[in-house]
């Protein structure tokens, strides 16, 4: 893949774990309590740092709060880039994860909306050859989307979540005319199109400038699409026991296999078999593998 870096949220994450989530005005026991690193963004780094890739990581911390924590999970991920903001709180991520691995999030934040683009040095991206960009914050989104103009060779790839979709395409319509690689799982590609079935939501998605579409379908399975290709391809059989970061692994598993060359099939297996490896075991980085520890068949 040669340089690439990632932006968006490193997080504390505080996993619970529930027989069943709470009704409103109701209360359930927490069965066990754990204090873990993630952040979409961090745990995609983290994921090709581990897999041999030099990764430089595009965020922010606060002075307050689990900084020290944050900035050691980063592991080998280069952190010339990292602000650390003043009178700020990192942010957190409250997760609570039933008996069937199913999970709801309550995320904080915190000094991940407050990275200033402007501060990353002008020739940075010159020397980039991909750039990733997960539940970024529109405004920074914006900024780094604009480094194509400066390297239009630059390849793009973004995840927006569901805390971009959730507002609708009108935000990010410009963005994704710019983006290269796209992933959505069915309720955020809803969320940009409309309820239609997900043949004619990749149409309207291509339409727009997406050149390729990864959706994940959870245990229905993952499809690849561009404008002259579909791949269907059937989800493993695990024992889920937590999902949370599922999403993540997935798109290490892509990006790392387009690195490779990988033809277009092999790139969406090995998506699936890493989301369906980290959903196995508590914690979004728990089940992502180093170099030599998985293959893909």
């Amino acid at each position: 893949m040669g340089k690439i870096a990632v932006h968006g949220f490193v997080n504390t994450d505080i996993i619970c774990q529930v027989d069943a989530f709470a009704e409103v005005d109701q209360e359930t026991e927490v069965s066990s309590l754990q204090f873990l690193p993630g952040g979409s963004a961090a745990n995609v780094a983290v994921g090709l740092s581990r897999l041999g890739e030099e990764v430089y990581f595009l965020g922010a911390v606060g002075q307050h709060a689990y900084t020290s924590f944050l900035l050691d999970s980063m592991e080998k991920v280069r952190r010339d880039h990292i602000q650390i903001v003043d009178e700020a709180s990192s942010g957190m991520v409250m997760v609570l994860v039933d008996k069937q691995g199913l999970r709801t999030m309550y995320t904080y934040p915190g000094a991940n909306v407050q990275y200033e683009v402007s501060q990353v040095p002008d020739d940075f991206c010159l020397d980039l050859d991909f750039l990733h960009l997960s539940s970024p914050h529109l405004s920074s989104a914006e900024q780094l989307f604009a480094w194509k103009k400066k390297k239009p060779q630059l390849r793009i790839s973004f995840d927006p979540s569901s805390l971009l979709t959730k507002k609708g395409l009108g935000p990010i319509e410009a963005l994704l005319a710019e983006t290269d690689i796209l992933f959505v799982n069915r309720s955020e590609l809803q969320d940009l199109v409309g309820d239609r079935i997900v043949e004619q939501a990749l149409q309207d998605l291509h339409g727009l400038g997406v050149k390729e579409i990864f959706v994940k379908l959870g245990k229905e399975g993952a499809v690849y699409s561009s404008v002259t290709e579909r791949i269907y391809l059937p989800s493993l059989t695990v024992k889920a026991v937590d999902s949370t970061g599922s999403g993540d692994a997935f798109a290490v598993g892509v990006l790392y296999g387009l690195s490779k060359g990988w033809d277009k099939g092999k790139v969406l297996q090995a998506g699936i078999t890493l989301g369906a490896r980290v959903v196995q075991q508590v914690g979004a980085r728990t089940g992502l593998p180093y170099a030599g520890e998985w293959e893909v068949r």
